[in-house]
């Protein structure tokens, strides 16, 4: 059965728990191609072919070679069976966020993205590492690092969360980048691709894990009705 697996949800990165909770090392078991964050939202994380880059908020990413380092959020998957064949002339946001709506039976699944191409714009983002008491993340997106590069060549990561599991996934498209030298990554915001060739990946399973023993996820009350909101703010 094709799985995603995740670690944490993303209300929780939302409400602040950023402690890390579950090693990389473990992760691996589960997939080969993934993203996510650090302990204390400590930079973004990508993961392809088994290997997993940090990028810091200096912009420079590095491959992590210590892998007993922890995670408070990440996902991770191999490919699925089940796949949409992607081979544009272009793509940015808005094609893709069009692509989507077009597969009217793509709506409720849990899918992931891979794109290998030459970027002629992209634009990123870098989570600054925090210190307890932890702010809530939109908190944290008013003070984060962007960076703009322009004909970079690379792969585009990342996942795609229905309404459906609002607040355990991201809603819509969560892309995160990391150029073919390994040097250049992050969260994408913006990005436009030329001559692009990829795949959509379709799961049946989404398989979850939760911090249990960690205090502040036993001690944590939800706001669910502030949620959607924060949520679109912090991925914009």
């Amino acid at each position: 059965m094709a799985t995603i697996y995740q670690h944490g949800t993303l209300e929780l990165i939302m409400s602040g728990l950023y402690d890390g909770t579950t090693t990389f090392s473990s992760l691996l078991q589960y997939g080969s191609t993934g993203i996510g964050t650090m302990n204390q939202l400590d930079g973004e994380v990508t993961i392809l072919n088994n290997r997993i880059f940090q990028t810091n908020t200096d912009g420079r990413t590095h491959e992590i070679t210590n892998l007993d380092l922890t995670t408070p959020f990440t996902s991770i998957h191999d490919q699925s069976k089940l796949y949409y064949f992607l081979q544009e002339k272009f793509l940015d946001f808005n094609s893709l966020n069009q692509l989507s709506q077009n597969k009217q039976n793509w709506h409720n699944l849990p899918a992931s993205i891979q794109i290998k191409g030459d970027f002629s714009k992209l634009k990123v983002r870098v989570a600054p590492k925090q210190k307890k008491p932890y702010p809530p993340f939109i908190e944290v997106t008013r003070n984060q690092p962007e960076f703009e590069y322009k004909n970079v060549s690379g792969t585009l990561v990342g996942d795609f969360g229905p309404e459906l599991y609002s607040g355990i996934m991201a809603n819509g498209w969560h892309l995160h980048f990391l150029s073919d030298n390994y040097l250049i990554g992050g969260h994408v915001l913006d990005f436009s691709v030329h001559e692009m060739i990829g795949r959509v990946d379709f799961f049946e399973e989404l398989n979850i894990t939760l911090p249990i023993h960690n205090e502040d996820f036993k001690n944590h009350q939800a706001d669910v009705l502030k949620l959607r909101d924060a949520i679109d703010l912090a991925e914009k």
